[in-house]
């Protein structure tokens, strides 16, 4: 009998855990039904964070942790900037459900957000491996282009530029078209802005060249012309000191004259038969022909003096100026 009540026990036991677990695991299914349509609802509102925040919490639940929900929730975080979470999340997706028919669309996310934090080789790699498995895909073309955007953002400017062209010509139905002409409008006037600026780098080399030649030119002039003045200068002085010398022989010449005409006044009261012829012989001979020219010997001195006296202060001029 007490076997019997001991077995009824555990029977009772038993059935209230199952029916627990039962009613847990349906209340928390129905928890995570409602959250994971907060989390749509979020998704189709735009609000990202918010749909990131709900979809995650719906996932750990294994019956809403599906491929579609793993989608949305990378989605919600590449949307939302959250780069670093779209890379793990992705390499989770593709442990979980490598069949999935979603999985090239989460490696070309992921080669996105590669590129976005700055992982441009890694970013090349991940999308030219999805371009190489996924040649039909309705998304090759806008892969070409941010493969493109690698190698603008590293100014592979030729490179970059042939990846737009092939979006534009080969895909015109890709959502990048627009961009990718965007894109070659910027790269052409790159092009233009490196033709100018070497053409400005040729011109201020030539402008420079001139300007030395200029300066040169400038100073050989100057020292010719200093060298000229100097010339002038000590041409001018010699003349000077010629005149000088003129003028001292003159004045010499004068005093002599004077002299010899006082000794014959005096010799005046001892020789009164012959005084006429006398005086003739001993008054000294200054015509005006000799008076002319002493003048003019005075007159250029004084006249080489000025031009000397203009001449040295040109050069001073000229010569403290450099």
């Amino acid at each position: 009998m007490k076997k019997i009540r001991t077995f009824t026990t555990f029977v009772l036991t038993l059935s209230l855990s199952l029916f627990n677990n039962v009613f847990l695991s349906a209340a928390n299914s129905s928890a995570s039904k409602d959250i994971l349509e907060q989390g749509v609802n979020a998704y189709r509102m735009r609000d990202w964070n918010s749909a990131t925040i709900f979809l995650r919490r719906a996932i750990e639940n294994d019956e809403y942790s599906t491929a579609d929900n793993w989608y949305l929730l990378v989605m919600s975080q590449m949307y939302g900037g959250d780069y670093t979470s779209v890379i793990k999340d992705s390499n989770s997706f593709n442990k979980l459900f490598p069949e999935s028919s979603l999985n090239p669309y989460i490696q070309y996310q992921k080669g996105r957000a590669l590129h976005f934090l700055g992982y441009n080789d890694n970013a090349v790699l991940t999308l030219s491996d999805f371009c190489r498995q996924n040649p039909e895909s309705p998304v090759y073309g806008s892969a070409l282009f941010w493969i493109g955007e690698c190698f603008f953002e590293d100014f592979n400017y030729e490179t970059a530029k042939a990846l737009y062209e092939s979006v534009i010509y080969e895909y015109p139905e890709s959502s990048s078209v627009q961009e990718a002409k965007f894109r070659l409008e910027i790269i052409a006037q790159n092009e233009r802005e490196e033709k100018l600026l070497y053409l400005l780098k040729m011109a201020g080399e030539e402008y420079l060249s001139a300007k030395e030649h200029y300066e040169r030119q400038l100073r050989i002039y100057r020292t010719e012309d200093l060298e000229g003045l100097r010339k002038q200068l000590n041409a001018s002085n010699e003349r000077i000191k010629e005149l000088e010398r003129i003028a001292a022989a003159n004045a010499a010449s004068a005093a002599q004259a004077a002299s010899a005409a006082n000794t014959s006044s005096n010799s005046k009261s001892s020789a009164t038969s012959n005084t006429s012829e006398d005086d003739s012989a001993v008054i000294p001979i200054i015509d005006g022909e000799n008076i002319t020219e002493i003048y003019n010997e005075q007159d250029e001195l004084e006249s080489l003096r000025i031009k000397a006296d203009l001449l040295q202060h040109m050069l001073d001029d000229k010569t403290g100026g450099m």
